[in-house]
């Protein structure tokens, strides 16, 4: 199948950028102290620390991504969806999984003062790194055919293509909102705090979603032509 040869090309291309990306992890391992920060409240002050190996333990996670994303086109029941929408999938694989990379620095970052201590850099980076994935996303969801396993997947949606089609048009929609909004997010994280930051964050995407089913809905009864 075409999309197994592909996808296992492309997966063994990226593990290899993970496998650089972990061994520079390795290379500045030595360097670290014993304990190192893990974890970062929404206001992105490091509020959680732990044993340095956890360093690499975040430098892995990249490895385990790319083996559930080389796994998924394989185990989903429609997975010719993924054949007909191979550059989007691929598109997202590679984001994400950069993105992921590039996160996995976070922890080095803030021992070596790259990042200031409480200055909400952290929450920052998420949110726009967050941000533009899923501005990207948004403009190209419309050409991600029926699945089980990636894009907008209401009931209703995978009952009917035509449905299908028309959710994942307004799931683009909905896609680039929340990326511009994390992006605003991101310009103000610091003035807006840790829990009023997590709640615009909640909002924004509940919000998303249920307006997301309810449309597929619409379309499904005949309300939205």
């Amino acid at each position: 199948m075409a999309v197994k040869r592909h996808s296992r090309r492309f997966i063994y291309v990226l593990a290899a950028v993970a496998l650089v990306n972990f061994v520079a992890h390795l290379l500045v391992y030595p360097s670290l102290p014993e304990q190192v920060p893990t974890h970062w409240g929404a206001s992105g002050a490091a509020d959680g620390y732990g044993p340095r190996y956890m360093a690499l333990v975040l430098a892995a996670l990249p490895f385990l991504f790319l083996l559930l994303f080389r796994v998924i086109p394989s185990i989903d029941p429609r997975r010719e969806g993924y054949e007909r929408s191979w550059g989007v999938w691929r598109g997202f694989v590679c984001g994400f999984s950069l993105y992921m990379m590039a996160f996995s620095w976070v922890t080095e970052a803030t021992v070596f003062g790259l990042i200031p201590e409480g200055s909400g850099l952290v929450g920052s980076l998420t949110f726009a790194g967050l941000g533009v994935l899923f501005v990207a996303l948004g403009n190209y969801m419309p050409r991600v055919r029926q699945n089980y396993t990636f894009g907008v997947k209401t009931p209703w949606a995978l009952a009917d293509e035509h449905n299908w089609d028309r959710t994942q048009r307004m799931g683009g929609i909905v896609s680039v909102v929340w990326g511009a909004a994390m992006l605003a997010l991101a310009l103000f994280a610091g003035a807006l705090g840790g829990e009023l930051l997590v709640g615009l964050f909640v909002a924004l995407i509940l919000g998303g979603t249920a307006w997301l089913y309810l449309y597929s809905y619409l379309v499904f009864v005949g309300r939205l032509r």
